[in-house]
């Protein structure tokens, strides 16, 4: 046994008992604090002042329940058993505030102009032991009512109309010290409602766990989805724009392919809902995301087998516990239509089960000549069980995808690389219209299932199973040019394929004191099976003329030039710890760690000597180190490493130049060392992150000068500095900002020099996207956007042969929104600027779209 093994098996022995003891320490001990629901909430509480002494031996069900109605907003805490609520409100300028003593606050809250004259309501933890819910009038404080009874809280707010209409108010009140709970038997309300702004607290790709973004030692970033819906984004490659540092490298934005680089390296790094899904680089809808989280670096010691750059997660909407119906309609430039359904329907005597679907259908043309596609997507998810203890959901997901006479790649040479003969016009089609169809479908489904055994201690299992297919799948694809740099050589490729994976995971969680220190405990298991089958074949065609394209379907030779026939399996068991451990809400250590068996076979039929089974180990750690010198601070450094298991074996010459067959290539490995700064301003409303990191890739595979010769010599770096920032600057003002500096080179290879830059990497890149919308009178719900987003110089390959220009493009929007509609103008590329998005090789340069416009109405029911 290793000296490896001997430490991991100790220390899962270790990490069990500790688990088995908490769990059964915790069953013994009475709760003090049990969660319950308030809307999307849980509070905790005590019955009466005069019970504030003593614990809470039952949990008391809360509802909260938000009505407008003639313009006034009723904010109703009903109770299930009688509790008496006792809230003091007093007044400050154009501010009225209600004071609720033995509560404690999860999370802050905020939203901004919920009736006409008002301006925002806001949920803050005043101290330890007091929640203060604050309600900005715009002209004068808003005209309000409470009232207490054993059955809850009524609080009647109406917006004042101008300055010298009084609010009705008891006078201020200070709550009887001696009827105030200790902290830890104190009222605790989590607010999880999702107020119309673009920072988001809280995220799970970091840790597995909802921490706060401040708490993880990492770069995170969030996109929810109102920046989506402000931006009329359809794609995942066309949200990236609002992250530098990130490109859509070797496809188009507008693709439903998510290939990205982040970081200067390549990523397939997908998860949806937390679970690995290989399908998603192919197909990714956007109907039904609440979100997309990025964490950028190394994930392997959460997630397994991957990519170093980074880790998208996708996450999908889920049903409601309050009815909810909207209905969208797009129309757009090229003739683009695009009709949307979201739908959500609770039922159950108290609204404890809830259905949900989100569907699309999607036809649009392009800027690229005689381009067409449709697509139809469909999700449904379904809350089976939902109580205080036990949840279990499960959602379906389909998508097919059609689409005719596609080529949206160029040459460099009249594109990035001056030609003698002239340009090459954006829109030009190089491929064979007449030949060019896919058709993809994909589906998935899963299902989430979570246990609390008590407030502390948690069990999760989750299950993906994802599957694609191209059925047909048939395009052009360029080779190279002619001496003269004018006819376009081609070939006719035939690519059907078929990939399934499954995802399985189970963890437990647990939170429990030692002395000072506060630890939080994950521990888990995942298991994961991929298998694709790829099969391309080619077919002569006739030249091009690139400058003058005439096309000859006719020419489409009979013959069929096998090229590639493979069937790859992977089969990989994970298992992972992680160990959070807060001081004095100071200082927090997060040591983690996975080990991970990967089972690969891979069958070549056109060349059996190719194929093989192989048996890979890893061991994936993470070690991260926070300090919070204020609430609102926190300064984290980390180090952690990557994993991925390579296809292809590595091949030399014998005496005789004849090629020799050798062993399959070994996985990739990564590590990266960050260091970096995140700070809430302005009340918590604005996010900032700064991060310094350096990567270093290995076992990268080289051809040197032969390329049937492959070897694992090479080495790859990027390092660079990273500055995100968003939220809300004032109410109605929000931004999403980032710049990214990254210096990503080859450092070792036996092919390219030393120092070349890698592919589709800027130097610079940054992004600014703004909206403000009119929080008040006549225009009230009247909103403009407004991004600029920039990319460096970039290499198209790398040999670094050629370059890709530096841009600068800017997006706008004008929007309005009142009661239940929305309209919004959205306008891509406003100035025509002409800008290639990124390269595969030298004839495969993606161009960006001109100017676009779409237009959208929507009604929520």
């Amino acid at each position: 046994m290793t000296r490896f093994s001997i430490f991991f098996s100790l220390g899962l022995a270790g990490t069990a008992t500790v688990v088995l003891g908490q769990v059964g320490q915790a069953a013994q001990v009475s709760s003090a604090q049990t969660h319950v629901e308030i809307a999307n909430a849980e509070m905790i509480s005590q019955s009466t002042a005069a019970q504030a002494s003593t614990t809470l031996a039952t949990p008391a069900q809360v509802t909260v329940r938000v009505e407008v109605v003639a313009n006034q907003l009723t904010l109703t805490l009903q109770t299930s058993q009688e509790i008496l609520l006792q809230p003091t409100q007093f007044q400050d300028g154009n501010r009225l505030i209600v004071d609720i003593p033995n509560a404690q606050l999860e999370e802050p809250f905020r939203q901004d102009v919920p009736v006409e004259g008002i301006a925002a309501i806001e949920v803050v933890q005043l101290n330890e032991n007091t929640v203060r819910v604050t309600v900005t009038g715009v002209a004068a404080p808003p005209t309000a009512t409470a009232s207490s009874d054993p059955q809850g809280l009524v609080l009647s707010l109406t917006g004042a109309t101008d300055s010298n209409t009084a609010a009705a108010l008891t006078p201020p009140v200070q709550p009887d010290p001696e009827t105030l709970l200790p902290a830890d038997n104190a009222i605790r309300i989590i607010v999880t409602g999702e107020p119309e702004t673009y920072r988001v607290s809280e995220s799970s790709v970091g840790t597995r766990t909802d921490t706060n973004i401040r708490d993880v030692p990492q770069s995170i970033q969030v996109i929810p989805e109102q920046v989506l819906e402000d931006q009329g984004v359809r794609t995942v490659g066309e949200s990236v724009q609002n992250t530098a540092g990130i490109s859509t490298g070797r496809v188009s934005s507008d693709s439903l392919a998510t290939q990205l680089v982040i970081r200067g390296f390549p990523t397939d790094n997908i998860l949806r809902n937390g679970l690995r899904d290989s399908t998603q680089r192919f197909t990714t809808g956007i109907t039904n995301v609440e979100r997309i989280e990025i964490l950028r670096g190394p994930a392997s010691v959460l997630y397994g087998l991957g990519d170093l750059g980074g880790t998208v997660n996708i996450v999908t909407k889920q049903p409601l516990d309050q009815f909810f119906a909207e209905l969208e309609y797009e129309v757009g430039q090229f003739d683009s239509h695009r009709p949307v359904l979201d739908l959500s329907i609770p039922f159950g005597e108290d609204n404890e089960y809830g259905f949900r679907v989100n569907a699309a259908y999607d036809s649009s043309g392009s800027f690229r000549d005689f381009e067409q596609s449709e697509l139809w997507f469909v999700s449904p998810s379904l809350s089976l069980i939902n109580t205080e203890t036990t949840t279990l959901t499960a959602d379906l997901e389909y998508l097919k995808f059609t689409s005719n006479g596609g080529a949206p790649e160029l040459p460099s040479v009249g594109t990035v690389v001056e030609n003698p003969s002239g340009d090459v016009d954006r829109s030009a089609n190089l491929g064979e219209p007449s030949l060019s169809e896919s058709e993809i479908s994909a589906r998935r489904v899963g299902y989430l299932f979570e246990h609390r055994f008590n407030p502390d201690w948690r069990i999760r299992n989750e299950f993906l199973a994802a599957f694609v297919n191209f059925d047909e799948n048939t395009f052009t694809l360029p080779i190279r040019l002619d001496p003269e740099e004018r006819l376009l050589t081609r070939i006719i490729a035939e690519n059907p394929s078929e990939q399934e994976n499954y995802t399985l995971n189970t963890n437990i969680l647990g939170e429990f004191e030692t002395g000072d220190l506060n630890h939080q405990l994950l521990v888990g298991v995942e298991l994961f099976r991929d298998r694709l089958a790829d099969q391309i074949t080619y077919r002569n065609v006739e030249t091009i003329d690139i400058f003058d394209p005439v096309y000859h379907p006719e020419s489409l030779a009979d013959a069929v030039i096998p090229q590639t026939n493979t069937v790859t399996e992977t089969d990989s068991v994970g298992l992972y710890a992680q160990h959070q451990i807060s001081l004095l809400d100071r200082l927090i250590l997060v040591l983690g760690g996975r080990f991970d068996i990967v089972n690969q076979n891979y069958e070549d039929i056109l060349n059996p000597e190719q194929g093989f089974d192989r048996r890979d180990q890893a061991f994936s750690p993470r070690v991260g180190l926070v300090y919070k010198p204020a609430e609102e601070v926190s300064v984290y450094a980390s180090y952690s490493e990557s994993f991925r298991p390579v296809i292809g074996r590595e091949t030399s010459r014998d005496a005789e130049n004849e090629l020799v067959i050798g062993e399959p290539l070994q996985p990739e490995r990564g590590r990266q060392y960050e260091i970096g700064v995140k700070a809430d301003l302005l009340d918590e409303r604005l996010s900032a992150t700064l991060a310094l990191y350096h990567l270093t890739r290995t076992n990268v595979s080289t051809t040197g000068g032969d390329a049937a010769v492959q070897e694992q010599v090479g080495e790859q770096r990027s390092q660079g500095v990273e500055l995100n920032l968003i939220g809300e600057i004032l109410p109605g003002w929000n931004v999403i900002a980032s710049y990214a500096y990254t210096d990503a080179v080859v450092t070792e290879d036996n092919r390219f020099q030393i120092g070349d830059r890698l592919p589709n990497a800027p130097e610079n890149a940054a992004s600014l996207w703004t909206t403000y919308e009119i929080q008040a009178g006549i225009l009230q719900g009247l909103g403009f956007g407004m991004g600029l987003f920039y990319q460096d110089e970039r290499l198209g390959d790398l040999e670094n042969s050629f370059t890709l220009p530096s841009y600068w493009r800017t997006d706008a929007s004008l929007f309005y929104r009142r009661d239940r509609l929305r309209v919004a103008l959205n306008v891509r590329n406003l100035f025509d600027v002409e800008y290639y998005e990124g390269a595969r090789n030298n004839v495969r340069v993606i161009p960006g779209a001109p100017l676009t416009l779409s237009g959208t109405v929507s009604w929520e029911f």
